[in-house]
C-alpha cells in the first residue's frame, strides 16, 4: 500500500483530519456552537415523545401505548418516554424544546433518500452534493470551523469549506512507539505531516485512558455517551469548532421494539445519557451551545405484527441548550384519529425540518434571512420557526 493511501486510510480510523491540514478550530471564543446529532434509521417519535393526551393514542398503539404515569410529563398531553425521562431536568431548566409532527419536505420511506434530504437540506434527494452544515460554514461571518465525529465525512458537512473529522472507532489503539515511528516517516512530506500532527492533537484532546476503556467495555450502541463526551472536549475548547456533526445508527426498529426497558427505550436512555454527558463535559461552553437531534423520518403510527414499527413519515426531534427560549412542545399537532393519519398509516407532517433548522441557525449565529436561504436553497416558502433560540 502506498504511504499516502495508508495515511488517508488512518483518517477514517480516528487518527487525522481528512479535509483540514491542522486542528485549528474557530478563533471566536464566546460565539455560538451548534451540534447536529443525526439518528440514522428513523426513530419512533411516538414512542419517544409520547402524545398520551391525544384521544386516539391508546387505541392506535394498543399494547405499545404508554400511560401518563409511565412518562415524564411535559405539557399539552405530551411526555418523555422512560428512556428519555432523564432529560426532564433540562425541560425544567428551560433548556429543552421538543419538536413533533416534523418531517423532511420529500415523501419517502427510503433511508437513503431520507438521509440525503435531511443532510443536504434540499427538497429532493437529487441535486447539490454538499451538505447544509457546510453551506452554513460558508455563509457565516468571521473565523469558523466544523468538525465531523463519524467514521467518514457525513454528507451534512461535505462541501467546499474544509472541515476536520474524528472517528471514535478505535480509541487508544495505537501505542506511543508506533506513533513515533510514523512521526519520523511522515515529517519529510509536509502535506501528510500536517495531517498527522492534526490527528495527534485530536487524539490528545478526545481520548484518555478512562474514555478508551469505556469505549472498549460497551457494545456498539453503548458508545453514545463516550462519543458525546469526546465531542464535548473538542467543542469545549476556547477555539473549538462552531459546528459539529455526530451520528448514531441502529434506530430502525422493525421488530421487538418493546416498551419501558425494551430495545428502543434502552437506546433512548443511552441517547439521554450521551446528551447529559456532553453537557457536563463541555463545561462553560455549554452556555453558548445548542444541540439539535433529528432523524430522517418517523415510524408508522400503528405497530406491526412483530412488535415493531415500519418506515413512516412525520416524527419528533429535540432542540437543547441554554439558548432555547423555554421548555415547550413545538408542533401543529394533526391528531391521531384515522382520518388524520397520512396515507392512513403515519403521523401527518405539519412542520418542515428546514423551518426548525432555519430558526435555530438564525438564532445561534444571528443570520439574516438571505443567509439562511443560502444554507437551504429553494426554501423561500418555508418560514423559519423564530423564537426557538433567544
Amino acid at each position: 500500500m502506498k504511504r499516502r493511501e495508508f495515511i488517508l486510510g488512518m483518517c477514517a480510523g480516528g487518527l487525522a483530519t481528512c479535509a483540514a491540514p491542522m486542528v485549528s478550530f474557530a478563533r471566536v471564543p464566546g460565539r455560538g456552537r451548534l451540534v447536529f446529532v443525526l439518528l440514522r434509521g428513523g426513530f419512533d417519535g411516538l414512542a419517544a415523545i409520547v402524545p398520551y393526551g391525544d384521544p386516539g393514542y391508546q387505541a392506535l398503539r394498543g399494547a405499545m401505548a404508554y400511560g401518563a404515569s409511565d412518562l415524564a410529563v411535559l405539557e399539552d398531553g405530551f411526555g418523555l418516554s422512560p428512556g428519555l425521562s432523564r432529560l426532564s431536568g433540562l425541560w425544567d431548566a428551560g433548556e429543552l424544546a421538543v419538536v413533533h409532527a416534523m418531517a423532511i419536505p420529500y415523501r419517502t420511506r427510503s433511508h437513503f433518500d431520507g438521509q440525503a434530504i435531511l443532510e443536504t437540506g434540499l427538497e429532493r434527494p437529487d441535486g447539490a452534493s454538499d451538505g447544509w452544515l457546510n453551506r452554513l460554514l460558508q455563509v457565516m461571518d468571521g473565523e469558523r470551523a466544523g468538525l465531523a465525529v463519524a467514521a467518514g465525512l457525513p454528507r451534512s458537512l461535505s462541501g467546499e469549506y474544509p472541515v476536520a473529522t474524528w472517528s471514535p472507532v478505535e480509541l487508544g489503539a495505537l501505542d506511543d512507539g508506533y506513533l513515533e515511528r510514523l512521526h519520523v516517516l511522515y515529517r519529510a512530506d509536509r502535506a501528510l505531516y500536517d495531517r498527522f500532527e492534526a490527528g495527534l492533537q485530536m487524539r490528545e484532546v478526545a481520548a484518555d485512558d478512562g474514555l478508551a476503556s469505556e469505549m472498549r467495555g460497551r457494545g456498539r450502541q453503548g458508545r453514545i455517551a463516550p462519543v458525546m463526551r469526546a465531542t464535548a472536549r473538542f467543542v469545549g475548547q476556547a477555539d473549538g469548532p462552531n459546528v459539529a456533526a455526530v451520528e448514531f445508527g441502529g434506530w430502525d426498529t422493525h421488530a421487538n421494539q418493546g416498551m419501558a426497558g425494551g430495545s428502543l427505550d434502552r437506546l433512548l436512555g443511552q441517547l439521554a445519557e450521551g446528551i447529559l454527558a456532553f453537557r457536563e463535559e463541555v463545561g462553560t461552553t455549554w452556555a453558548h451551545t445548542t444541540m439539535v437531534v433529528m432523524t430522517e423520518f418517523g415510524r408508522t403510527a400503528r405497530p406491526n405484527g412483530t412488535g415493531g414499527t415500519d418506515h413512516g413519515t412525520a416524527g419528533a426531534g429535540l432542540v437543547i441548550g441554554p439558548g432555547v427560549s423555554r421548555g415547550r412542545v413545538v408542533t401543529d399537532w394533526p391528531g391521531l384519529a384515522d382520518r388524520s393519519l397520512y396515507e392512513g398509516r403515519d403521523l401527518k407532517p405539519t412542520l418542515d425540518t428546514r423551518a426548525i433548522l432555519k430558526g435555530v441557525i438564525a438564532g445561534v449565529f444571528d443570520l439574516t434571512a438571505a443567509q439562511t436561504g443560502r444554507v437551504f436553497p429553494g426554501s423561500d416558502g418555508v418560514r423559519p420557526v423564530y423564537g426557538l433560540i433567544v
